[in-house]
């Protein structure tokens, strides 16, 4: 399943190519390299550079499904790819059995720890987020479940002011999704 979701997602370009992590031919060394020319850029013309780094916990146990699945949609993913994704979602239990106990209860978000799907699956998760309406002078550079918002401006308070705003619709983001749970 994911192969075909991945093949989908890279030919018809939908994954934003500011996504180091769980990507093809991409390390955390182009990831660096991608930040360290954005910040050259930003100072061979005199600009100041600010760096804000999020960090997602528990990455896989937050994936929300209705937004990977939204994230098939919007990709074009043929019907019957975005059908056998939503039912590898449905009817999930988590069983924890310890002595005589054992208790059960319906997972209703996250992947499997140690799936094959899951990086790919999160990957779509976190494409949303790359591609926010950031300004100009900002780059979200993500690897896996980190991300590094770099902006440049004149001085270092419109710097500042810059990477709060940014920041911002990051937060916003994630408490929209949070709320539709």
């Amino acid at each position: 399943m994911i192969n075909r979701i991945n093949h989908h997602v890279y030919i018809n370009d939908y994954i934003n190519k500011n996504q180091y992590g769980f990507t093809p031919q991409l390390s955390t060394t182009e990831a660096a390299m991608a930040e360290k020319d954005f910040i050259e850029d930003g100072f061979s013309s005199g600009e100041v550079t600010t760096l804000a780094s999020l960090d997602v916990e528990g990455v896989f146990n937050s994936a929300w499904w209705p937004n990977i699945l939204k994230s098939l949609k919007e990709s074009g993913c043929p019907q019957n790819l975005y059908n056998l994704t939503r039912s590898y979602f449905s009817q999930r239990q988590a069983t924890l059995q310890t002595n005589n106990i054992r208790l059960e209860t319906e997972v209703t978000k996250g992947l499997p720890q140690g799936s094959c799907c899951g990086p790919g699956l999160w990957n779509l998760k976190y494409n949303s987020l790359l591609n926010l309406n950031y300004m100009n002078r900002t780059k979200a550079i993500a690897f896996a479940d980190d991300l590094i918002i770099v902006t440049r401006e004149k001085t270092v308070r419109e710097a500042e002011n810059t990477a709060n705003i940014q920041l911002s619709k990051n937060l916003l983001m994630g408490k929209r999704q949070q709320n539709s749970i």
